[in-house]
């Protein structure tokens, strides 16, 4: 005879309080692109992940991603009115030319996901954001 005893353990931990993120700028450089999150909401927002993509050029040719979740050299959180910028040079060397998609997005443990697009021209080494 086979005896079966279940139990249950009860894990009650604290919820993170909501906060809210903006992507505030993004700026074109010479071989990257920069963007910038404001946390604008009241609470630390925590575990942030942030999100940069270049898409386009003659021939479709530019394709550069960037995904940053925090690393050694960066805080995962950002406090209420405190800023987080992060750029495409881990990436790699944008290069080419012609028009470009520009993707943006973030998120926290404890904030909704926000995107941003914006167009973008490559000139050589130069990135333009144009809107």
């Amino acid at each position: 005879m086979l005896i079966s005893i279940a139990f249950a353990a009860s894990c009650t931990a604290t919820p993170l309080a909501q906060t809210t993120l903006e992507i505030t700028t993004m700026k074109g450089g010479f071989g990257k692109v920069s963007v910038t999150v404001k946390n604008i909401g009241n609470e630390t927002a925590e575990n942030i992940t942030m999100t940069i993509s270049v898409k386009g050029g003659i021939f479709g040719r530019i394709n550069i991603k960037k995904i940053c979740s925090g690393c050694g050299n960066c805080s995962n959180s950002i406090e209420p009115n405190a800023t987080k910028t992060e750029s495409t040079a881990e990436a790699g060397r944008i290069m080419g030319f012609g028009p470009v998609i520009i993707a943006a997005s973030a998120q926290a443990t404890n904030a909704g996901k926000v995107e941003k697009t914006y167009n973008g021209f490559v000139l050589g080494p130069m990135v333009i954001v144009t809107q």
